[in-house]
């Protein structure tokens, strides 16, 4: 059986020397020079075959998780960045290691990013209410067995980020279809009037929401690893300090005993709204 592949999604040349069985995907491929695409020597293309390449300026990273969905036929799939990867103890995760969590776990994902308030509070903030208020309303209409978790995991504290995972291609295939078909939904009837650059990438903001949606509904067993950030952000909404990735020995399908919390000053504090009363649990 074909052990399948990690790919490493980008959108420039990326220098770093990998493991066995990476492979680098070029994302937004159609909008590439031919002279360009001839000079990056082993990558992949995500304007080739079954694919939505075109789409790449709102759907950033996913259509890279298209082609492979539509084009890989077997094995494992790990879904990494160019500036974001998988590591245990200090290195590349490895298929072979991959392949030994996965015997234990359905799922590998980036471990769990606290946010303030909860995910539907920090979406809201962060981008946009009515987007918010839009993929629910399709959720509702196009599978409404999963309103109930797509409540459930909308009112947790947390993320898995990124769009980053590793897991069988069955398992994959089952999340990418459900999840462009919410997505293509949205894209019918959603409105970017106004946005800027950055929210324009609306579709890979939401589906880093509705993954959490999925494995809550399904009941998915969660692999939680570190990610190394190869660049550091010089955002200063997002200091590297204020958003940290963490691991909690809690249960992940429930929010009992878990405080709602912000980052601030070396440590987490219960969140307050603006009244000064607790959020969340």
């Amino acid at each position: 059986m074909e052990r399948g592949q990690i790919y490493v999604i980008t959108h420039k040349p990326v220098g770093l020397s990998l493991p066995e069985h990476y492979t680098k995907l070029y994302v937004g491929a159609t909008r590439l020079p031919a002279e360009e695409k001839a000079a990056l020597k082993g990558y992949r293309f995500d304007d080739s075959g079954e694919h939505i390449s075109g789409k790449n300026r709102n759907f950033c990273e996913l259509t890279g998780l298209y082609w492979i969905w539509k084009n890989q036929k077997a094995g494992l799939v790990g879904i990494t960045h160019y500036r974001r990867f998988f590591v245990e103890s200090g290195r590349l995760l490895t298929m072979g290691r991959a392949e030994a969590v996965l015997k234990k776990a359905d799922i590998i994902v980036a471990k769990r990013q606290w946010v303030e308030g909860n995910a539907k509070i920090h979406f809201e903030r962060f981008h946009s209410k009515k987007d918010f208020h839009m993929v629910r309303q399709v959720i509702k209409q196009k599978y409404p067995d999963y309103l109930d978790s797509f409540d459930e995991a909308m009112g947790k504290c947390f993320l898995f980020s990124y769009n980053m995972m590793v897991c069988k291609k069955d398992v994959f295939d089952g999340y990418c279809a459900w999840l462009f078909d919410i997505l293509e939904a949205c894209e019918a009837q959603a409105d970017l009037t106004g946005y800027d650059q950055y929210q324009q990438r609306i579709f890979g903001f939401l589906s880093e929401r509705l993954l959490m949606v999925y494995l809550l509904h399904h009941k998915l067993s969660v692999a939680e690893m570190a990610v190394w950030e190869t660049e550091v952000d010089k955002s200063t909404k997002w200091e590297s300090k204020k958003w940290e990735m963490i691991t909690v020995v809690k249960n992940f399908w429930n929010n009992h005993g878990i405080k709602t919390m912000r980052y601030g000053n070396g440590r987490f504090h219960a969140a307050k709204d603006r009244r000064g009363k607790r959020i969340g649990t």
